[in-house]
Order: C-alpha cells, then sequence, then structure tokens
C-alpha cells in the first residue's frame, strides 16, 4: 500500500473542509465523507508499488531515471558503484509490487543485476537496457505534453529545473548539434502543450524547435536563470497547492541526490563560497521561510545567508543505515552522484609597487580552460608598523582562460592621501570573488602576497585604426598602430560580441609585440555565424597594453560600425594565375592519330606532326 503524497494530501483537506464544518448540522456529510475516505483508499490500496533503480555510471541516466520514476508516481534509487549494488536492496521490501531497473548498455555499474535481485528473493523484476536512455524513457512516458530541453554541458542546469520538472510533469531532454534530430523526430510524433529551452543551446537546437513556438529561459547567467526557473515553480506551486512553497534546498548543482529530484522544494543556487547580489535580493523578497541545505560542504555559504536575509537553514547531510551493522545503526553518507562542471582556478601571480607611477600591480593569473571574471573586495598593504587599506575597484574584470591580467591600483586612501609604505617587507592580503560571468562571482579567493618595489615609466601609447571581420574562418582583424617611442605589447579584446543568444567576450591568443611607429594586424577568433552579424552593428575593442609585456597596465577602448573585410586583390590574382597553369598543364588536346597529348593552342600534334 503506497501512502498519500503531499498534493493527494492538500486535494482531499480542501475537498473535505467544507463538508467537515457542515457536518455537524447535517449527518449526510458523515456519510458523504465516510464514502469519500472509503473510494480514496481503495484507490490507494490497488495502486502498484513499483520501484525503480539506475544502474549507469553516466549521471545523464540517473538523472533521467529519476524523473522518470517522479513523473509516475514511483520510489527511485540509484547506484554510484559496484559495492553500491548490494547495499540498495537493504532499503526495498521483499514484498514489493515489482522493481525496474533501467541500465545502461555501455556503462552499468552492476552487470546481471536483474538476476541478483531475483536471487536475493525479489519477485516481477523487469529491466529496460538502452544506449540513449533519456530518450528511451521519454518514449515511455507517453503521457506526457510538456517538455524541458537543455544541453548536458551544462549540468547544474539540469538541477536547476528538477522540481519544476517533477511538480508541473514536464520531461527534460537533453539536446546538442549531435542528436537534435532525434528529439526533433520525437518531438514531432508526440502532442507537445509546451515547450521550454532552459539555458545556452547550439544554434541547431534552437532552430529545430522553432516549430514548437518554445518558451527561452536563458539571461546569460545561471544564478538569474536559476531564479526565473524557482518563480515558474512558486507558480504551479500555488496553483495545486493554493500558497508558494515556503521551503527551498540550497545547493551548488553539482550532485544527484533524491530530494533534490523529488519535486517537493524548490532548488535555489548559493553558489560555493560567495554568494550572488541577485540570490539574497531574491530569498529576502520571496515568501521562503527554511532553506535546507544537501550536504556541509557550503556550511559556510548557507550561514552567511541565514545572517543576511533570515533565511533558517537546515542541514541534510546523511542517513540511517540500511545494512545490519549490530544494535546501534550507523549513520551513511547520502547517496549522491556528482555532475561533471568546470573548476575555476584564479591564482595571484604577483604584487609591485611601481615607485614611478604610484601605483600597486597585481598580476593575476586564471589557470583554468574557461574565461573567469574577477571582482577584487579589499585589498591590504601591511610593512613593519601600519595596515594600509588600498581602494579597489567595483566593477568585474574579463581575464581568458589560461591567461595572466595585471590590474593597476592608484595608491591613495579615500581622502585622496598617498600611501607609502615605508618599511622593508611588504605584503599584501588581496581578497577578490570570481566566477563565470559577471553576475556569478560565486567563488572566494584570497591571497597573500610578497611585494616587490620597481620604478618604470611606461612611456608606450597606442591608436586603435579599425576592426573588420572576415567570414572566411570566423574572425575579427583589428588594426593597432604603435604611435609612441618605444615598443609596446598589446593583446586585444572584442566586447560584448552577440552571439548564438548570449553576449560574449572574444580575445586574441597572444600578446603582441610592435615597435615604434609601426602597425600590426591582430586576428581575434569567434564563433559567429551569418544569422548573428544583424545583431551586431557595433564592435566595441579593448585594447591591453604596456612596454613590459608580463605588465600590460594601459588600456584603451574604441567602437567602429561593422564592416566585413575587403578583398585581397593581389591574392585573388595569384590564385587565378595558379589555377591557369593547372589548367595549362592538364588540359591538352589528344592527338586522333597517335594519341599524343598536346599543350593547349597546338595546331599541329608535336609527335605526328597530325593536323589537330
Amino acid at each position: 500500500m503506497s501512502l498519500l503524497n503531499q498534493k493527494d494530501l492538500y486535494i482531499i483537506n480542501r475537498e473535505l473542509k467544507p463538508m467537515r464544518e457542515g457536518a455537524l448540522k447535517n449527518m449526510l456529510g458523515y456519510k458523504f465523507l465516510f464514502v469519500l475516505l472509503i473510494i480514496i483508499l481503495s484507490v490507494t490500496i490497488v495502486s502498484a508499488d513499483t520501484r525503480v533503480i539506475s544502474n549507469s555510471a553516466d549521471w545523464k541516466d540517473v538523472y533521467s531515471s529519476l524523473l522518470y520514476a517522479n513523473l509516475k508516481g514511483e520510489s527511485s534509487y540509484f547506484l554510484t558503484s559496484p559495492q553500491h549494488a548490494t547495499i540498495i536492496p537493504f532499503a526495498i521490501p521483499k514484498d514489493v509490487d515489482g522493481i525496474e531497473i533501467i541500465t545502461s548498455r555501455s556503462e552499468p555499474y552492476a552487470a546481471g543485476y536483474k538476476s541478483l535481485l531475483e536471487i536475493d528473493g525479489y519477485t516481477n523484476v523487469d529491466e529496460i537496457r538502452a544506449t540513449n536512455i533519456n530518450l528511451e524513457l521519454a518514449n515511455r512516458l507517453d503521457t506526457i505534453t510538456k517538455f524541458i530541453v537543455l544541453d548536458d554541458s551544462y549540468g547544474y542546469n539540469a538541477m536547476s529545473v528538477a522540481p519544476l520538472a517533477a511538480l508541473g510533469k514536464y520531461y527534460v531532454l537533453f539536446a546538442d548539434r549531435r542528436n537534435i534530430n532525434q528529439i526533433s523526430n520525437f518531438l514531432g510524433d508526440r502532442t507537445v502543450t509546451e515547450l521550454i529551452i532552459y539555458g545556452q543551446v547550439d544554434r541547431e537546437v534552437k532552430s529545430a524547435l522553432e516549430q514548437f513556438n518554445p518558451e527561452t529561459i536563458n539571461t546569460g547567467d545561471r544564478f538569474d536563470n536559476n531564479i526565473e526557473i524557482v518563480k515558474k515553480y512558486q507558480e504551479i506551486h500555488q496553483i495545486v497547492y493554493g500558497e508558494p512553497r515556503k521551503q527551498a534546498i540550497l545547493s551548488n548543482g553539482e550532485f544527484i541526490e533524491a530530494s533534490l529530484m523529488s519535486g517537493a522544494d524548490p532548488v535555489i543556487f548559493i553558489g560555493f563560497s560567495n554568494v550572488p547580489d541577485q540570490v539574497k535580493e531574491y530569498i529576502s523578497s520571496s515568501p521562503l521561510e527554511v532553506g535546507t541545505l544537501v550536504g556541509n560542504e557550503l556550511i559556510g555559504t548557507a550561514t552567511f545567508i541565514r545572517r543576511q536575509t533570515g533565511l533558517s537553514v537546515f542541514v541534510k547531510f546523511g542517513q540511517g543505515s540500511r545494512t545490519p551493522t549490530g544494535a546501534i545503526a550507523q549513520v551513511e553518507d547520502l547517496d549522491r552522484f556528482p555532475i561533471p562542471r568546470y573548476n575555476l582556478n584564479l591564482a595571484v601571480v604577483s604584487a609591485v609597487i611601481n615607485t614611478a607611477t604610484n601605483k600597486l600591480e597585481v598580476t593575476y593569473q586564471n589557470k583554468a580552460p574557461v574565461a573567469t571574471y574577477l571582482q577584487a573586495l579589499s585589498l591590504l598593504l601591511r610593512d613593519d608598523t601600519d595596515t594600509y587599506n588600498v581602494p579597489v575597484g567595483s566593477d568585474p574584470i574579463f581575464i581568458d582562460a589560461n591567461y595572466f591580467k595585471t590590474i593597476t591600483y592608484d595608491l591613495e586612501d579615500e581622502d585622496g592621501n598617498q600611501i607609502n609604505p615605508t618599511g622593508e617587507e611588504i605584503s599584501a592580503q588581496i581578497t577578490s570573488i570570481y566566477g563565470e560571468s559577471p553576475k556569478s562571482l560565486d567563488q572566494t579567493l584570497i591571497a597573500n602576497a610578497s611585494v616587490s618595489r620597481v620604478s618604470v615609466l611606461d612611456d608606450t601609447n597606442i591608436d586603435i585604426i579599425d576592426v573588420v571581420y572576415q567570414k572566411s574562418g570566423s574572425k575579427f582583424i583589428v588594426t593597432i598602430e604603435n604611435t609612441g617611442t618605444v615598443p609596446t605589447y598589446v593583446s586585444v579584446e572584442l566586447l560584448d560580441i552577440y552571439v548564438n543568444g548570449e553576449y560574449l567576450i572574444f580575445s586574441s591568443e597572444e600578446i603582441v609585440k610592435i615597435d615604434a611607429g609601426k602597425s600590426k594586424k591582430i586576428k581575434i577568433a569567434t564563433t559567429m555565424e551569418e544569422e548573428d552579424i544583424p545583431e551586431n552593428p557595433e564592435i566595441v575593442v579593448r585594447a591591453n597594453y604596456g612596454q613590459r609585456e608580463n605588465a600590460l597596465t594601459k588600456s584603451k577602448q574604441a567602437t567602429f560600425e561593422f564592416k566585413y573585410a575587403s578583398l585581397n586583390i593581389t591574392y585573388l590574382v595569384a590564385i587565378g594565375l595558379v589555377i591557369i597553369l593547372l589548367l595549362l598543364i592538364f588540359l591538352r588536346k589528344k592527338c586522333k592519330n597517335c594519341g599524343y597529348k598536346n599543350v593547349l593552342g597546338k595546331k599541329y600534334c608535336k609527335k605526328c606532326k597530325h593536323k589537330l
């Protein structure tokens, strides 16, 4: 006999409330109440108690299996290792109506798991074996008409929409340019009443799904996207239960856990070590009163949220032991399945006081393969006698993947007084926040560095002359002229290029040296397509430059109208000459008399003198 879920209880309570109130006045109410309860309990008793087990090492299969079970109203489990396969049965009674194992053909954790469960005494054990489990289970949920489509490259997006999918009866499909034809064909054969594209997806996916009139949720920031999904969850919760949900799960979206998938509570991303401002603002203005932190890795961040917003926070970090261990049961860790994510890695390489410019030069290194945005929060200089607070800027700064960037800070306090540490040993403590977008600064860097002194006057100067787009190779060509008297080093960035529905920054692959009085063309590869060009009528170019290759402390910015690169006439002429030469070599007249191949233009055969 399965228990009534929260939704069932609410509906029963809502329907019976007026009957309870009138029952004292009319015995008919009691009779109707009794009959209704009998009907509900009868339906509950005959409903099947089937359990679903995911047997796959692929997180997408685990996610799809748990969502599949939730949409069918069934309990679900997932294996996290081959050893875990022997623990799961302790949580499943032998008298369940059936077990459905969903096994990956390519990455199962336990081979022959069906037979093992049958030997263990379970009956009615079925197994679904598939290569594409996400699509296989979608086909089996033939009554589902609402879908959410997202790219599996961003696993946290899947965790963001999981509660909405379970509560609102949506199935989540993973789509990219490789499988979009399969997804489109599947949706074409189904009745689709609602389709949501969530987060960034390939342009081929957007194009193929246009026929279903999708709603797109993609602000360019994962925290903003998450908040939009939580708002949709609350709208549905208001309709189903008559009030918004006052409890949420706090997570960073990097693992699967049963409560995250249940749909009982929305999932709110809080970041790793810093809470983005928009998250704090949403929680403060929302009806939420309680937050459940799953796992204890983010206790520091959750504590910050409690202090800043007043949200009561509870931590869910373990579960009761499922294996016989004696009189006292041990506490097990939660069953959690990891989701791949990008690991950001930012470091402070050096800190230097340039006495010639009265500036502190701090060089950061982005060690990750993805671009990062950085914002300094505080900068303290210490010598033998005192501590100095150096003012920092408030705008996030872009650092490309595997790149260095030097940021300069004026050595003046807020009143304009010069900061001049005099001790022999000077150190700097730099506290910064960083993340994958300007509004997703969810990680914290606290770095301590020894500070050295240099005296370098940077006399470099440049002009950004022009920028053109070369369709072949999808790249921009920026012309930079060194108008100074000394050689300069330059790197170039293109700001806020609108590509496939989001704003991106593209930068040159290397730092270029330009001699005094000379100019150079710097190429910047992009991912633009023809349909993106009308969205970029102007191109904003920022050039970072300086006299030292490892300290580009100067910057200039310019805006140009979009234009294509002109054709190179010399290049075209050279190609034409090569084509003509090849024609002369390979296209010859064959003599009908002797078969000799003569050069074009000959009137008589060179070999037999026969007229051609």
